[in-house]
């Protein structure tokens, strides 16, 4: 919302059973600005990483920090989303909700919109994790799409299938 031109940064947050085979866990995207007759933000900045784990507990997250670049040149932080990379083979394509963190107190508030500069996180994987953030307080700001193509292979070694569209379910579950 009232962002002219603006680049994202993206972060790969994952469990301690899973590793990164080959490519980046983190990066950033050109700056775009505003086009269409929707006035939309267009990146179409391609993310290619394989992942290796044994064990599905913390399945990979992406984390999207997108910001404005102001009139003087400034990194505005206009909004923070955080999504599970889904659990299924194909295209999918998801709506990542952006918010903001708001200042702790009227006179941070004041500081923020004297010098241009709002709240942000110190640590980007923060929106990946569960801890502190129930006393924060943020702000709505809007939403990304994210195109994703899926890939899984050798679930079955470990005793999971594939669930189709609704997702993975471990084949165990079914035994009685």
């Amino acid at each position: 919302h009232g962002c002219d031109n603006a680049y994202c940064k993206y972060l790969l947050v994952y469990g301690d059973d899973w590793s990164v085979l080959d490519g980046l866990e983190d990066g950033i995207t050109q700056v775009t600005r505003k086009a269409g007759p929707d006035g939309k933000l267009v990146w179409n900045f391609p993310l290619d990483v394989t992942f290796k784990s044994t064990n599905v507990f913390g399945w990979p997250q992406l984390v999207l920090s997108v910001f404005e670049v102001d009139a003087l040149g400034r990194d505005i932080i206009k909004g923070y989303g955080c999504m599970h990379l889904p659990i299924s083979a194909g295209r999918h394509i998801r709506k990542v909700w952006l918010y903001k963190p708001l200042s702790a107190s009227l006179f941070q508030q004041f500081t923020s919109w004297l010098t241009g500069m709002p709240a942000e996180y110190t640590d980007a994987k923060f929106p990946s994790v569960g801890p502190g953030r129930e006393v924060t307080r943020v702000k709505s700001t809007g939403v990304a799409t994210v195109q994703l193509n899926v890939m899984i292979k050798d679930m079955a070694m470990f005793g999971y299938t594939e669930g189709g569209p609704g997702g993975m379910s471990n084949s165990l579950e079914t035994m009685t």
